[in-house]
């Protein structure tokens, strides 16, 4: 499920946890939960802040000392409030990867971040205590891992998996009716199936996949904006800068600055 795409968060680069004044620790999942939990990691602030994040066709739980959230897919950037110091503990799930664990429909949760009490299951909402009693990060880590683990349900390859392949493969440019007939099913039906197991449309899936490559990209090299959408399958550079404006709410310029501290502007 994960191959071929590797979600980006310009936070959580060097230069945007310095420009926001923030320490990461991250692992990334092993074993059973490689493919379908993309990192447990932990944010350390020392004051109240915005958290930035981007739309990379993930979910994630926001974990607390008091409350958990569950993130649905955003359609466009937006800023999660951490309200006081402290340590904020998140799981990232690979996109569709939670339909392994829990049977949710995702399309109810989009662009929203929603309480414990969407997840079926009362530990969940445990689950900060029994976190932020370990005191070293490994510790909550393997705090979620084991929980995780107790609800894994590993499925076969379906027709979404094989959707995602190709969507990854084509970097998001594939079109939607050629998926279609490559996977021998109604556009209808493939939509009806990321909806539920994303959030989003087939449609704004793939293009969250193409404005992920182009966001990678430009943060690598900012003046690159005709060949990222040459290479990314824009017709033209006003084409991508209006996606990108649209999902990012930034043209790339400006969100380089917002993510980038003194220091790295240097």
């Amino acid at each position: 499920m994960s191959e071929g795409y590797q979600p980006f968060q310009p936070l959580l680069t060097e230069p945007g946890l310095e420009s926001f004044s923030l320490e990461l620790k991250q692992v990334r999942a092993k074993g059973l939960l490689s493919n379908v939990v993309h990192s447990f990691l932990q944010v350390s602030t020392q004051k109240a802040t915005a958290y930035p994040i981007v739309p990379d066709g993930t979910q994630a739980v926001f974990i607390s000392p008091q409350a958990a959230q569950v993130g649905g897919a955003l359609s466009c950037a937006r800023d999660l409030q951490l309200p006081q110091p402290g340590d904020y503990f998140g799981i990232r799930f690979y996109p569709g990867a939670l339909r392994h664990f829990f049977d949710l429909n995702l399309a109810d949760i989009k662009d929203q971040f929603v309480d414990a009490s969407f997840f079926p299951c009362p530990r969940f909402l445990r689950l900060p205590q029994e976190i932020f009693q370990q005191r070293r990060f490994r510790q909550r880590a393997r705090v979620c891992e084991q929980w995780l683990l107790g609800h894994f349900t590993p499925r076969r390859q379906d027709a979404f998996d094989r959707a995602l392949e190709q969507i990854y493969a084509s970097f998001g440019s594939i079109e939607i009716n050629k998926l279609a007939e490559n996977l021998g099913l109604s556009s209808r039906h493939i939509n009806r199936l990321f909806k539920q197991y994303t959030g989003l449309s087939t449609k704004a899936f793939t293009q969250t996949v193409r404005i992920q490559g182009v966001c990678k990209q430009l943060f690598d090299v900012p003046q690159n904006t005709l060949k990222a959408a040459l290479e990314f399958g824009y017709f033209d550079q006003a084409h991508l800068l209006k996606d990108y404006k649209q999902r990012l709410r930034l043209n790339p310029a400006s969100l380089f600055e917002r993510f980038m501290s003194d220091f790295y502007k240097r």
